[in-house]
């Protein structure tokens, strides 16, 4: 769970929180969806090792900004919708399968939000 926190305070602090050069926001938003793909990944491991889903949304609390961390509880609702898997292939499946084509799905998502 830490390491989602920390791509998503990575990612946020690609956002424009650097004094030199403030990015447009369309600019920022790629660079937040560039990352969700191991955000994605980090958090179906996190769901297939048991870690809890109240656990996982408290730790997206701690984001600041308020669009990301709504686009992170929901890939953490949308993960623990997955069955934990007892068998190792089955673990690398759910998780293949869960970050396939997210960063384009978090750019759609985003441009939706305009």
């Amino acid at each position: 769970m830490k390491k989602i926190l920390l791509l998503a305070m990575s990612a946020m602090a690609l956002m424009g929180c650097s004094k030199p050069k403030q990015l447009p926001p369309q600019e920022a938003w790629q660079k937040f969806c560039s990352v969700i793909p191991s955000a994605a990944a980090n958090i179906m491991t996190d769901r297939q090792q048991g870690v809890k889903e109240a656990d996982a949304l408290e730790h997206a609390k701690k984001i600041p900004d308020q669009h990301a961390q709504q686009y992170l509880e929901s890939l953490i609702k949308e993960a623990y919708k997955v069955p934990v898997y007892l068998n190792n292939d089955q673990r690398q499946k759910a998780l293949d399968a869960f970050t396939q084509g997210r960063e384009q799905e978090c750019l759609k998502q985003t441009a939706q939000n305009k």
